[in-house]
């Protein structure tokens, strides 16, 4: 498979990395992390004013209609400057989704909001000891609606969002709702992370909701929902590889400039080893999200790249993360300096993903299976 960028990809990577580089500066992060927002409202309307939030959204609604691709292309670059934005959740787990599977009243009423940056949408899509794809919350029709109940964890910007896509199963097949936070029935409790992302605990209460919350009005076995978590998978993928990527940009930076013995650090053979496996789990994790990336954009099943995906995301990017704090010794905990945010985020997307070794086995069964 050919990953070789189009002139117009390079130039919406360009434009993103630009706008992040600009804004997302060390003294702006610092700022963000003494307030209790998180959110880095300033680059977000510029990436409203630069049309960057519409860039997997239909060009019917406003956006850019750029595919999946191009959406990780944007995400990667987020990761390589951290700066804190409901990226992922807005256009990975709610606008992709909704653009995907949504009605046209349904893609009408939440992504042009998406495009002009006044609309965040999120997905709750973990539950409490049960496997996302088979959700165990539940709804049942109540009258020419629905009534839906459940608990769902670690749903990211939840209160910032406008609406959330929650899976749940129905006696009728699993569905995925379009869910008013604020709406009668719906707690949201506050979870702060390592990161400073907060996430919620989302628990919905016998909520009520009209018919036209079905996103879609699909139901069916799961597939929509695998294919949804597909993507939002290889999404969080994609902002893994842009940290691990400028994680260890920085610890080159630092091992080659930074002396002990009158000799740079980068000539201890101990320190060049563990930078070398570093840039081979971050090229691991790059190649496996592009390849992944690549088969959902062209609509095809992917389900053993997108395992492998993960897998590398969430292994190579905990080795990154530690190998990038080892090689600067005692500064990796001051958190002036840069370098700890990186290992934040990808030990935080780890969790996240979801540990490596049951995404192995899990890749294992899928290939002795084929």
């Amino acid at each position: 498979m050919d990953f070789t960028l189009t002139d117009e990809q390079q130039a919406l990577q360009g434009l993103a990395a630009q706008i992040l580089t600009d804004k997302g500066t060390l003294l702006r992060l610092k700022e963000l992390d003494a307030s209790d927002d998180w959110f880095d409202r300033d680059t977000w309307a510029e990436f409203a004013t630069a049309n960057l939030l519409g860039v997997a959204v239909p060009e019917a609604q406003g956006g850019l209609g750029f595919g999946f691709l191009e959406l990780c292309l944007v995400l990667a670059e987020q990761g390589r400057r951290v700066v804190p934005m409901p990226l992922w959740a807005t256009l990975a787990a709610g606008a992709l989704p909704i653009s995907q599977f949504g009605t046209d009243a349904q893609r009408a009423a939440h992504l042009p909001g998406v495009v002009a940056g006044t609309t965040v949408l999120t997905g709750a899509f973990e539950e409490f000891g049960a496997d996302p794809e088979v959700p165990a919350t539940t709804a049942t029709r109540s009258g020419d609606g629905w009534t839906i109940s459940g608990v769902k964890a670690t749903v990211p910007a939840a209160h910032l969002a406008t609406a959330m896509l929650v899976p749940a199963t129905t006696p009728e097949g699993i569905g995925v709702f379009i869910v008013d936070p604020r709406a009668a029935g719906v707690t949201l409790g506050r979870q702060d992370t390592m990161s400073h992302e907060p996430r919620f605990e989302v628990t919905l209460t016998e909520v009520r909701l009209d018919a036209d919350a079905l996103l879609g009005g699909i139901l069916d076995d799961g597939s929509a929902l695998r294919s949804i978590l597909d993507h939002a998978t290889v999404a969080l993928c994609a902002i893994s590889a842009g940290c691990a990527q400028e994680a260890i940009r920085i610890a080159a930076e630092h091992v080659t400039n930074r002396k002990q013995f009158d000799r740079p650090l980068a000539t201890f053979q101990a320190v060049g080893q563990r930078m070398a496996d570093s840039f081979i789990d971050t090229q691991g994790m790059h190649l496996t999200m592009l390849g992944a990336a690549s088969h959902l954009a062209l609509g095809e099943a992917a389900r053993k790249e997108v395992a492998t995906a993960k897998y590398w995301a969430a292994e190579g990017g905990s080795r990154v993360g530690f190998a990038v704090l080892h090689v600067h010794g005692g500064i990796s905990i001051d958190v002036d300096y840069p370098i700890h945010r990186y290992f934040l985020w990808l030990k935080e997307n780890e969790f996240t993903l979801g540990a490596a070794t049951p995404t192995l086995a899990r890749l294992g069964r899928m290939l002795a299976a084929s």
